[in-house]
């Protein structure tokens, strides 16, 4: 009864780090693309045509 209460909290735990961990790298990934200065010059024309910006 005690090893099976173990093993959801340990899923439950797993499923809550691997969100934490996509959520990290796609952030860090998202500001890797904000510092290459392509990318930046690629968004500003993309915003400005749409009148975005």
């Amino acid at each position: 009864m005690n090893s099976s209460l173990t093993t959801a909290r340990n899923i439950k735990l797993n499923k809550f780090s691997k969100i934490a961990l996509t959520m990290t790298s796609s952030t860090f990934f998202l500001y890797g693309l904000g510092q290459a200065p392509i990318f930046k010059n690629f968004l500003a024309s993309a915003f400005s045509c749409s009148g975005a910006g």
